[in-house]
């Protein structure tokens, strides 16, 4: 299969399994965020300043890059995300072909993947960091490791900078990125260091730590050309380290247990196709699975840490999965052997075409019939704000402030950092103060709540409720507030 047509196949994949979602305004409210700061950033303002958020700021740039090229619509966007996801699986078909030296394996890894990327709601469906730094794990482990799994002379040593550079570009997505970029390096370490070749070893390890760091630094020079080297440490270390969690084990095996159950029949593939390679004693296929339960293995310490449960955080795991899940195509295994019936290969394309497009037909059904409150917000708001005017939602909705193109007049977007305890803590905010800001800012003409919401209930929003006014609804779960 030629190269062009396999990403056409897995672009077309992708956009099959995930189309059904692109027309409602929201699918998570993380992605909200990324589009309104973007937005902001487009504007001039700056990151850590004017608008502040507790990701790094490599998502709010392929934000605004991506907002740029499809001139900023929700549709556009999600179509964008989309072609992310089938461009990743192109990733993982080069990976799986040049580790196992088959296509088979590297189509049904990226199929693998794109389907593991489309399934669940908060498992990739909903963009997220995880589905962009993903793209660039891929692709050095494509480029560092694949290649390198045979008894063959070793691959270009460019290979080596270069993974190191799209590690440190995924690195300052989403600093999780360190599980692959450990894994990379480890194996390198092994790869040079059974061939007692150090002088390749500690070069090779120069360049790929040197060019990871690359991305590190221009941040950090970014930030102090910026003058804002302190806010800069401050949201970075201080309020990350602000957000202890303290779970019990049995809960992060539990968030685990959940993982491995969602994606259960790829995890039973993955699983089988690694025990019979140590059966056949398949070097090159031992080789590849070691390394891929390594970054299974790396990737899960780096998220169960954090104490978070969070489905998207998983994501992560997603290539990998798929990588091992593909191993079962690999030429020589026969394990799951029913699976390999006449009956399942002649029919096994046609299906896969009508299940992906009946899962696109499904989400378009599932979310067609979801209440689409930003939509109404924008649709109420715009032929009464004034040029100029702008509105601040209570606890949510910020995807209002992209639909309405009105700026938003907070630097804290994602409502939880106003409205959650423990957001406010870490961040060290002042609620009063931001209340008062607020009202300082004569643009701000509209507010908009839900009836009920014991989260609001805070000083900010008490505060505000003594300057602005009930002034209409929106259906029957929606209030309006005015400036008085």
């Amino acid at each position: 299969m030629r190269a062009s047509h396999s990403l056409l196949l897995f672009f077309a994949l992708a956009v099959a399994l995930r189309w059904g979602s692109f027309f409602i305004s929201v699918v998570d409210h993380d992605e909200s965020t990324y589009i309104v700061i973007a937005d902001e950033l487009l504007r001039g303002e700056r990151y850590l300043r004017d608008v502040v958020d507790t990701k790094p700021i490599g998502i709010f740039w392929i934000y605004a890059a991506l907002i740029s090229l499809t001139g900023g619509s929700i549709f556009a966007l999600r179509l964008a995300a989309a072609l992310v996801v089938g461009l990743g699986a192109w990733g993982l078909y080069w990976a799986g072909r040049r580790a196992t030296g088959s296509t088979r394996v590297g189509l049904a890894a990226g199929i693998i993947y794109c389907w593991c990327c489309s399934i669940f709601t908060y498992y990739g469906l909903s963009p997220n960091t995880e589905i962009f730094f993903n793209l660039f794990t891929i692709a050095a482990v494509a480029l560092a490791v694949a290649p390198r799994l045979g008894e063959g002379a070793d691959p270009p040593f460019w290979h080596w900078p270069v993974a190191g550079g799209l590690l440190g570009l995924a690195f300052i997505i989403k600093p999780f990125a360190a599980a692959e970029a450990l894994a990379i390096g480890l194996f390198l370490v092994w790869f040079y260091g059974r061939r007692g070749d150090w002088a390749r070893l500690f070069a090779g390890g120069a360049a790929l730590v040197g060019t990871f760091a690359l991305p590190l630094a221009f941040v950090f020079f970014y930030f102090q050309r910026q003058g804002l080297l302190p806010e800069f440490y401050f949201f970075t270390f201080e309020v990350s380290a602000a957000y202890p969690v303290d779970l019990p084990w049995y809960l992060r095996l539990k968030y685990l247990g959940d993982y491995l159950l969602r994606y259960a029949p790829f995890v039973l593939l993955g699983a089988g196709a690694q025990v019979q390679s140590w059966r056949m004693r398949s070097k090159a296929s031992i080789r590849w699975g070691t390394y891929l339960l390594l970054q299974f293995l790396l990737v899960t310490v780096v998220v169960l840490l954090t104490g978070k449960r969070f489905g998207h955080y998983q994501i992560q795991l997603h290539p990998v999965l798929a990588l091992l899940a593909a191993t079962w195509w690999t030429s020589g295994l026969t394990v799951y052997p029913w699976l390999r019936g006449a009956s399942v290969q002649r029919w096994g394309p046609a299906l896969l075409v009508v299940a992906s497009l009946s899962l696109g037909l499904a989400f378009y059904g599932y979310f067609g019939k979801k209440e689409d409150q930003s939509a109404q917000i924008a649709a109420y708001l715009e032929p009464r704000l004034q040029p100029g005017e702008t509105f601040f939602p209570i606890n949510g909705w910020q995807i209002t402030y992209h639909l309405l193109d009105r700026p938003a007049p907070t630097p804290y977007v994602h409502s939880s950092l106003l409205f959650l305890d423990h957001h406010v803590e870490a961040f060290q905010i002042d609620e009063r103060a931001e209340a008062e800001r607020l009202i300082a800012n004569p643009t701000l003409q509209y507010l908009i709540g839900r009836a009920e919401d014991p989260e609001a209930e805070t000083p900010l929003k008490a505060r505000l409720l003594e300057v602005f006014v009930p002034y209409d609804t929106i259906g029957p779960r929606l209030l309006v507030w005015k400036r008085e």
